[in-house]
């Protein structure tokens, strides 16, 4: 028996993201009672899909990649069955998409290996050298990373070392890929996120399919989709094997009090509902958690617990998705092209879902072509109205959104070359619809789920899953992971390590770091603790200094 199993059999989720389904997953494949509880009436959080109009289009809250180094995201997906043909993993997923960055008056360019990168982002060398030498400072720090550079804006950092084009080409990477807009997210995440996508390792193995033979995601490799619908695609076949490993599911039913008795969770509340159970994992977002902590002072002082007023001290990141009906099909020159429109306002991501969809999936009555797509950054002024959109209508963000697209000139040049020459502007959009639960208001939008992110004032306050209470556990990609981002990958992650706090037979995989960076980083730890320069920077005014005393002599 692991640990814990004796003194907690039957466990209590609140949540059903991915976060809490991961929890569920393991703990119910060890044999405990598991009882997940939803506010909303369907499972996937951040990761949803729904099909709400008569003319069943599918929609989503935002499109989400998964990159090469999503180990335990593939590992778990590997154990949840889609058909009697195999698993997720095996069936469910996508080849990698080519993500492009496309800007307004110049040619789309893409990633095709290190040395791609300065065209890609349009940089001369000068500039790539200065990029390279903050990106290896953020690569070999460890403890200055994650208690100095935590708290540096990222695009801030690399703007003296960098000309206006390349700058801002660089910074609309941040939103599409990072999770996390330039105006917040911090040179740790961003450097972290890049060292995990360029080196990580063990690569995923994937079967051979209509598409081609076996092929491998390794680092650098592109990103993942699913073929289908988030919901349709990985929710419906998970809450199924899930209920046949005997994890009971109640829908619409809202934490709204823990009941603490200065040791443990004595029972909790979905309004006048009392709910007990050996153990309790939230794996709800943190602003609710917040909320739901102060009503329990004593409850709210205690470690870790006491990090949630602060961790969500920035508010709520405005990522807001859209959608793109066209009812004529229009095809790209590339193979699974994702699109970053890099001179955009609203820093744009799209990707037309039909390239990797399985041709059975309805893509919506009349429609041939229909593109994803997020609005990344909320704080930056359009192009129509000059409002950023915290401050838009919806009518407003609709127009801003396609004025935008239309001006992407590299997007239209790849249209035209696969569309025999016509124009994007002249393929006719069916609707441009929104996710439902945003509410557009000239005093600032807002959600039903109001989002967290990382930011540059979030690391220090990252809890662990594992609480003081000794019976209460906190799950989701705000707590403290490998991962180091809020994603997928780290939602499972700290999924399974709040399951592995209760029983430590559950395994975690690990993030891979190469033995160079480790070895460099830990010499810098001992730069940091002694005030000095960052090793990069003193190994750079060595060799000056070096210089100097040679010229001297």
């Amino acid at each position: 028996m692991g640990a814990g199993f004796e003194e907690m059999k039957s466990i209590v989720i609140f949540g059903s993201g991915i976060a809490g389904l991961s929890a569920a997953h393991e703990l119910a494949q060890l044999g405990y009672s598991v009882t997940v509880y939803e506010a909303t009436d369907q499972a996937g959080g951040f990761f949803r899909s729904a099909r709400l109009g008569k003319d069943n289009m599918p929609t989503e809250y935002s499109w989400h990649g998964m990159g090469p180094w999503y180990h335990n995201a593939f590992d778990l997906m590997q154990k949840i069955p889609f058909s009697e043909k195999g698993s997720i993993y095996d069936l469910a997923l996508s080849r990698p998409v080519d993500f492009g960055i496309f800007p307004d008056t110049a040619k789309a360019q893409f990633y095709a290996g290190f040395k791609s990168i300065p065209k890609m982002f349009r940089m001369n060398t000068r500039e790539f050298i200065t990029w390279s030498y903050v990106m290896l400072k953020a690569w070999t720090s460890n403890n200055r990373s994650t208690s100095k550079y935590d708290k540096l804006n990222a695009a801030q950092t690399w703007k003296p070392f960098l000309k206006d084009t390349a700058y801002k080409t660089w910074r609309s990477c941040f939103g599409p890929w990072i999770g996390s807009d330039w105006s917040k997210v911090s040179l740790h995440t961003t450097g972290d996120f890049f060292r995990k996508q360029l080196t990580t390792k063990p690569p995923h193995e994937h079967k051979a399919d209509h598409e081609g033979p076996a092929w491998t995601q390794e680092a650098g490799i592109g990103w993942l989709l699913f073929k289908g619908p988030s919901s349709e695609y990985l929710f419906t076949p998970w809450i199924k094997h899930l209920k046949k490993m005997g994890v009971k599911f109640y829908w619409e039913k809202s934490l709204t009090k823990l009941e603490f008795d200065g040791t443990t969770i004595t029972s909790a509340f979905c309004g006048d509902d009392k709910i007990q159970g050996d153990g309790y994992i939230l794996a709800i977002n943190p602003f609710i958690t917040a909320e739901i902590l102060s009503k329990t002072p004593e409850l709210e002082k205690q470690e870790q617990l006491k990090l949630f007023k602060p961790l969500i001290q920035g508010g709520p990141h405005i990522q807001v998705s859209f959608r793109l009906a066209f009812s004529e099909e229009i095809k790209f020159p590339r193979k699974r092209t994702a699109v970053v429109v890099s001179d955009s306002e609203f820093n744009l991501t799209l990707f037309a879902v039909e390239q990797v969809w399985d041709k059975e999936v309805d893509l919506g009555q009349n429609i041939k072509s229909l593109w994803t797509g997020t609005s990344c950054i909320s704080s930056a002024p359009g192009k129509i109205y000059h409002k950023p959109v915290n401050n838009c209508t919806k009518e407003e963000f609709i127009e801003e959104v396609t004025a935008q697209i239309l001006s992407c000139g590299a997007l239209n040049e790849l249209i035209k070359e696969a569309n025999d020459g016509k124009e994007l502007r002249e393929f006719p959009i069916i609707k441009i619809e929104v996710w439902h639960e945003w509410k557009f208001s000239p005093a600032g939008i807002t959600s039903l789920q109001p989002k967290w992110v990382n930011s540059t004032n979030t690391q220090a306050f990252l809890p662990a899953q594992k609480t003081p209470v000794s019976n209460l556990f906190l799950a989701g990609a705000h707590t403290k992971t490998q991962a180091q981002v809020w994603s997928i990958e780290g939602a499972v992650e700290s999924g399974r390590r709040a399951a592995k706090a209760i029983d430590d037979r559950v395994g975690v995989l690990n993030q891979y770091q190469p033995a160079w960076i480790k070895f460099l980083s830990g010499i810098d730890d001992i730069l940091f603790t002694i005030k000095a320069p960052q090793l990069i920077d003193s190994i750079l005014i060595s060799l000056i200094l070096l210089i100097i005393i040679y010229l001297l002599a």
